[in-house]
């Protein structure tokens, strides 16, 4: 799994992030059982993957502070890595489930 979340000097949107990914590597982790409330709530945090990852594809287009361009892409490798994750356990257990 991923190891320490990295920091950005906006201390708002990092704790959204932090709190976002770590509910989202719970999941992989199995700590949620899986079943159809954690389906759900997969589904859930996709969704706020995907609004995330676009917010921080716009503040990336916008930045021109190289060492914050690094951290930008940083997350958005993080959130692409935990979306395709919660995708492809949303497919297993989906195969699981018939």
């Amino acid at each position: 799994m991923l190891g320490k979340v990295p920091e950005l000097n906006d201390g708002s949107q990092t704790m959204g992030y932090k709190k976002l990914i770590k509910s989202v590597q719970e999941i992989f982790s199995g700590e949620t059982e899986r079943t159809e409330t954690s389906r759900d709530r997969i589904e859930e945090l996709l969704g706020e993957l995907e609004q995330k990852e676009k917010k921080l594809n716009h503040k990336l287009s916008k930045e021109d502070d190289s060492k914050k361009r690094k951290d930008l892409k940083l997350k958005l490798k993080i959130i692409s890595t935990q979306r395709n994750k919660g995708m492809a356990l949303l497919d297993k257990m989906e195969k699981e489930s018939h």
